[in-house]
């Protein structure tokens, strides 16, 4: 399914290598790949989707309806955006390292809140209209997910949400595609939680195999994540894939990571 509304094209400015370090950096975090992915398609804009499924009730939605607040909008990425933004949050008593990129209907903010996992923000949203705040999704893929088109008629879940690869498609962009490819292919793989033991395999031999300090963080943030959501399934050691972590110190630092995965497991 399309993901920008095409009828409504923004132009936005370019997406800078430079700016996103420049704001990681601020924040102390990284932002999602496919966060970047999608950024990289076009640099923010209206989307064809206009609500995101929650888990609390809200004034948006009708009474005794599965609840969800608007959608519509993903704020451009760059740094002169960035600033604009730095004080809205703040106004309502919602402060540390978070950033906002997208909204819904004027009231609703959606924001990357880094203080949880700089490496896999959760995205929360700020309700002006009542002022609540509240999470959404533990990531931004998986919010992806919840993602949808409210008509009069409820839409099949076939319809209304993102599609994601097949695990045939996964493993033949990985086989065959470029290092854009085969990254896309493991997001897609982490989100659609199949095969979780093989997944944990070939990420850390990515990592070993690898002196690329941005291929490194993307495939341990896909590690790391993998590892926490699938904990109960998996016989993999954790003390190896710390030590594989470890193991990259002169490349990146992956000290938050491992941290994280200590705490969680």
């Amino acid at each position: 399914m399309t993901f920008w509304n095409e009828e409504e094209k923004l132009t936005a400015p370019a997406l800078l290598q430079a700016d996103i370090h420049r704001i990681q950096t601020e924040l102390t975090g990284r932002f999602p790949e496919s966060y970047l992915e999608k950024l990289s398609e076009q640099n923010g804009g209206s989307v064809v989707f206009n609500a995101v499924s929650v888990d609390f009730e809200n004034t948006w939605s009708d009474s005794g309806a599965q609840p969800f607040l608007p959608f519509t909008f993903i704020q451009p990425l760059s740094y002169d955006v960035y600033q604009s933004n730095v004080g809205t949050l703040p106004e309502w008593d919602v402060t540390g390292k978070k950033m906002i990129f997208a909204h819904g209907d004027g009231s609703y903010f959606y924001y990357f809140n880094f203080e949880d996992n700089a490496y896999q923000p959760s995205v929360w949203c700020l309700d002006i209209s009542v002022i609540s705040n509240h999470v959404v999704a533990s990531s931004f893929d998986e919010l992806l997910t919840k993602l949808s088109v409210q008509k009069d008629e409820p839409l099949d879940a076939a319809d209304a949400s993102v599609s994601f690869l097949t695990m045939a498609e996964i493993l033949e962009f990985i086989d065959h595609g470029d290092e854009d490819d085969t990254l896309l292919a493991y997001s897609h793989w982490m989100v659609i939680g199949q095969e979780p033991e093989r997944l944990v395999r070939e990420l850390m031999q990515r990592i070993e195999q690898s002196n690329h300090e941005d291929q490194i963080d993307s495939y341990a943030g896909y590690l790391a994540e993998t590892m926490i959501n699938h904990s109960e399934k998996l016989q993999n050691s954790l003390e190896d894939v710390i030590d594989l972590l470890k193991s990259k110190h002169l490349i990146t630092d992956l000290s938050d990571l491992i941290e994280w995965l200590n705490e969680e497991l």
